[in-house]
């Protein structure tokens, strides 16, 4: 059953990478747009900006939430990389139980504060704010439960390998 849940998460992963990497496609296609309209036609193009940065917002965040693996995050290993292997469990449990207990908390807020951001809308397009950032709630539930479930198994003896 485990081994079937984890071949379904991967196929999904890979699903988002491949929507992740033709979302960054198309963002370089409207980019390239925006410049031909700009320097070229000498008409601005609003609309392409502004859906060019919404990709790139949902691109980054929902890659580093649902893509990237842990290893790949940005990290600082000075003291981590010198101690032994028991410490280092014992400080992985600590510092990912830590992030995700800030993560999770803050959630609510989070989310909160998206779903005001309904009567806001996009400059160019009037879309509306909350669906524009929702991302960073996904984005904020995910690392904190992928935190969560480090902790977890580096507090049972099995750390996750990096």
């Amino acid at each position: 059953m485990i081994t079937l849940v984890l071949r379904w998460l991967e196929y999904g992963r890979r699903l988002v990478e491949a929507v992740a990497t033709l979302a960054f496609a198309g963002m370089v296609g409207l980019f390239g747009w925006t410049i031909w309209q700009r320097f070229v036609v000498g008409l601005p193009s609003r609309w392409s900006d502004e859906v060019t940065a919404l990709i790139f917002l949902w691109v980054v965040f929902g890659a580093a939430a649902l893509v990237i693996p842990y290893r790949e995050h940005i990290a600082v290993g000075l003291v981590y990389d010198t101690v032994s292997p028991g410490m280092r469990r014992w400080m992985e449990a600590l510092g990912t139980g830590i992030a995700a207990a800030i993560l999770l908390a803050a959630l609510p807020a989070t989310l909160d504060y998206i779903a005001f951001l309904w009567r806001e809308r996009t400059p160019a397009l009037m879309w509306p704010l909350n669906r524009a950032y929702a991302v960073f709630g996904l984005f904020q539930a995910m690392i904190g439960l992928r935190l969560a479930i480090r902790c977890i198994a580096a507090l049972a003896g099995r750390p996750m390998e990096a």
